[in-house]
């Protein structure tokens, strides 16, 4: 993946981020404040707080964290993504 990646791509990576969470029944919550990002199970809803303040590339790499952590084995998931999940790091 190239270094530097265009506001234009980050957007589409991070749209696709939040549908493919959607469909593993998560709830993203975007909030201002002074927290970090965060991913957790309250009274068996899935929920993901992503701080707003949060740059667009750090809140891929969060999500990216995230799915790294969840099976994903036999979900459709858009090759793009599927090869971020599976690198050892994303860098925007």
């Amino acid at each position: 993946m190239p270094k530097k990646i265009s506001k234009k791509r980050l957007l589409e990576l991070h749209n696709e981020c939040e549908n493919l969470f959607e469909r593993l029944g998560y709830t993203i919550i975007y909030g201002l404040g002074n927290f970090k990002d965060g991913a957790c199970l309250v009274q068996s809803e899935k929920k993901i707080v992503v701080n707003q303040y949060t740059p667009l590339d750090l809140q891929i790499d969060f999500f990216i964290k995230v799915l790294r952590n969840l099976e994903l084995k036999d979900i459709y998931i858009l090759p793009v993504l599927r090869d971020l999940v599976e690198q050892d790091n994303f860098s925007a």
